[in-house]
């Protein structure tokens, strides 16, 4: 493909994320935040203690927390145990909780007890809102892109686990998660590679959380377009939970298009090295 078919699928493919964004949140954002606001969220110590016992642990509930979510602990599984603060009956409660210095809150407590949670795995029932998925396979363009990055002198890797996240980037490294699905892993690292090459400079002091995720996703969402991937709704939900938006887009425009075109093209000349490389061996 060479630069103006490639600046033509960055266009395409722009214009209908910032319809998408300009539309605002899609249904299945909707369904996966109201889902994700229905889990506590857990002190630090509770998240040792759920990470101790059970270091698989995604999402955490108690056993009436699950049946609202339509779904139901499992026969014989063990519960996690996490501590749950016991508070002063006897102290009067003229105030609420958060208008008090953390010495009167501590003062309200007198105690602990410990409770069980269950992971989603120990639990069956009604399927939870996902995030918005990636469909179809790339194919060779997955080895073409590994190859593209290694040829940027960024270091790559593949890795077990990363703490929840799906890859990283760490200027002059990436790691993805190993065990994503085909599509997710090449989408993820181009959005890791687009990070790379806009905001491990000068200019990663001048730009906001915001911007940087919505300028990554971007990137990522047009070159999956260019090698045939579904894209759903993923990128402007994901940009959208970044509390990024059409403005922040179109601010970006011209860089995120730049980068999207640069991968795309290089990606089909890998490619064809990949392929002579091959058929010489």
């Amino acid at each position: 493909m060479n630069r103006e078919e490639a600046l033509k699928k960055s266009d395409d493919a722009l214009k209908e994320l910032a319809l998408a964004l300009q539309q605002g949140k899609s249904d299945t954002l909707v369904k996966y935040l109201d889902m994700l606001s229905r889990f506590h969220n857990y002190s630090f110590g509770n998240c040792l203690l759920i990470a101790l016992q059970m270091p698989i642990a995604t999402h955490v509930a108690g056993f009436h927390r699950w049946k609202s979510l339509g779904r139901y602990v499992k026969k014989d599984e063990k519960g996690i145990g996490i501590l749950a603060p016991l508070a002063n009956r006897n102290k009067k409660r003229e105030e609420t909780e958060d208008d008090k210095e953390p010495e009167e809150r501590r003062s309200a407590l007198r105690g602990f007890r410990v409770v069980h949670v269950f992971d989603v795995t120990q639990t069956e029932g009604a399927d939870l809102p996902e995030f918005a998925a990636l469909g179809g396979d790339p194919g060779g363009r997955l080895l073409s892109l590994e190859t593209l990055i290694r040829s940027q002198g960024i270091h790559f890797e593949f890795v077990d686990a990363l703490g929840g996240a799906n890859g990283v980037s760490e200027g002059g490294a990436i790691k993805i998660v190993e065990s994503l699905p085909v599509a997710q892993k090449f989408s993820t690292m181009c959005h890791e590679l687009a990070h790379e090459l806009l905001h491990r400079g000068d200019r990663r002091a001048q730009t906001t959380k915001a911007v940087r995720e919505t300028e990554a996703e971007a990137v990522a969402y047009v070159v999956c377009r260019s090698v045939g991937l579904e894209c759903s709704t993923r990128a402007s939900d994901y940009i959208q939970i970044w509390n990024g938006d059409e403005q922040v887009l179109i601010q970006s425009l011209e860089l995120i298009r730049d980068v999207a075109t640069h991968i795309i093209t290089s990606l089909d000349e890998t490619q064809v090295n990949v392929e002579e490389v091959s058929h010489a061996a």
